[in-house]
This record gives C-alpha cells, sequence and structure tokens, in this order.
C-alpha cells in the first residue's frame, strides 16, 4: 500500500517530491524499528522455552513492542503523517464545508486534473485557504451591493475581496461547479427573491427589479429567474403574496 500509493504519488510541485522521500524514509525506518522489537522478542521467548535460558531484560521487551506498534498504528490512521498536510488541510475545509450558505455550488476537491504548471503552482499556494475564500466570497456576495454593478467582473470581486484575481479565477475554475458569470446570474436572482419578499413590487415593476439586482434588460433576468427559481418573477410573486404582505 505504502509502495503504491504513498512514496509514489505523482506531483510536479517541488513540496510534494520531497514530502514523498520524508515519508518514505520515516516508515521504512519505522517499520524496521517495529520488525526488529519484534523479532527480538519472538526470539528471547523461544530461547526460554526451548533452551530453558534467559536473554538480559527480555521481561520488558513487550513494553517497547506495545510502543513501537502503538506508533506504526498512528502512522496508518493518521493521514497529516502518510499524505503530509495537504490532506489533514482537506479534511479540515470538509468539516469547514458544512457552513456554507451556497454549498451545492462548491467543491473543496478538484475533479479535474491540473496539467498547467502555473495552477499547480496556485494549487499549492491557495489550497489551505480555499474554504476561506469561498467563505470571503459568500459573505461579500449576499450582501448583494457589489452584484447590483451590471458591468461587475471578476477583477472587482478581487479587489474589493483585496485577493489576488489569479487566485479567485483558480477558486471558480476548479473549485466551483459553475462559472463567475453564472455565479452572477445565481447571486442576482437571490437578491431579487429577497427584494420580491420585503414587497419590492409592490410599488415597483419587474424591470425596475431586473435593473435594481444588476441585469442590464428584463429578458436576461426573467430567463436567469425561471432557471434559478423553477418559476418566473411574477409567479414567484403571486403564489408567495399573501405570505410577503403579513
Amino acid at each position: 500500500m505504502l509502495r503504491t500509493k504513498i512514496w509514489t504519488r505523482k506531483g510536479e510541485i517541488k513540496v510534494i517530491q520531497k514530502q514523498n522521500k520524508l515519508i518514505k524514509k520515516w516508515t521504512l525506518f519505522l517499520f524496521i524499528a517495529l520488525v526488529l522489537t519484534i523479532s527480538r522478542l519472538f526470539i528471547s521467548i523461544i530461547i526460554e522455552i526451548y533452551f530453558d535460558e534467559s536473554i538480559k531484560g527480555h521481561s520488558y521487551q513487550w513494553i517497547s513492542a506495545i510502543i513501537w506498534l502503538t506508533i506504526l498504528f498512528k502512522i496508518l490512521i493518521s493521514p497529516e503523517i502518510l499524505y503530509g498536510y495537504n490532506v489533514l488541510h482537506q479534511k479540515i475545509n470538509e468539516n469547514k464545508n458544512n457552513s456554507l450558505v451556497l454549498n451545492d455550488i462548491w467543491k473543496i476537491t478538484p475533479d479535474i486534473e491540473l496539467n498547467n504548471s502555473q495552477h499547480l503552482v496556485l494549487k499549492e499556494k491557495i489550497d489551505q485557504n480555499i474554504i476561506d475564500y469561498i467563505k470571503e466570497i459568500e459573505t461579500l456576495s449576499l450582501k448583494f451591493e457589489l452584484f447590483r454593478n451590471s458591468n461587475l467582473t471578476i477583477t472587482d470581486l478581487a479587489n474589493s475581496l483585496q485577493i489576488p484575481k489569479s487566485h479567485i479565477s483558480y477558486l471558480f475554475k476548479y473549485h466551483s461547479t459553475i462559472s463567475f458569470s453564472e455565479y452572477k446570474k445565481v447571486i442576482r436572482i437571490h437578491d431579487a427573491i429577497k427584494q420580491i419578499e420585503i414587497n419590492y413590487l409592490k410599488n415597483n415593476t419587474l424591470d425596475s427589479l431586473s435593473k435594481k439586482v444588476g441585469f442590464t434588460s428584463y429578458n436576461p433576468f426573467f430567463t436567469s429567474f425561471k432557471e434559478i427559481a423553477g418559476v418566473s418573477p411574477l409567479e414567484y410573486y403571486k403564489m408567495n403574496r399573501t405570505e410577503f404582505e403579513k
């Protein structure tokens, strides 16, 4: 298992290659130490049984055997030792992921293999911060103000968050199920639904609502709303009007 899954893991990033060598050295060392310790224990037992002699200190060999067995067990169950801290951070991120609002949009582990050398470098830099980045994006997005700008670009988002644009682009490429353009539509429709729920349409038109949330015209707003909410804006308003007006 160690030879096929751990020691020979592929990776162009130098830190991964270095990490693989380090893990291999430590696991070999600990495994050999364990084998030698257990071997000495068995030899001492055999000598005592068959030759009625004892090896000095053999009575305490079971203590060292248990210690080494515990160490090996710890290595086998600890991903940060076998796989490195990338896996550990991934486990932490999976737990953090439960608190995301738009959970269905994000994916912690990319399902696309990285072949671009620049992206591999970016991965090394930002993998540990992916969840924090996503939370910052969500927090800013769900305030809606920034996304009401119909000309909003990914550069504007990066500047507002004070996060490099390359990091945001990487995130939407590998850690999002939708593109940034589609993400803007999702946030704007969330904004529209909130406006409808606070009875914005009582004194305003649907066209006004579409422009308020960041669409340039009503048609793309209508199409996006129906695609995301499952009904048209007017249908949504009529279906829930009684509840909104309470």
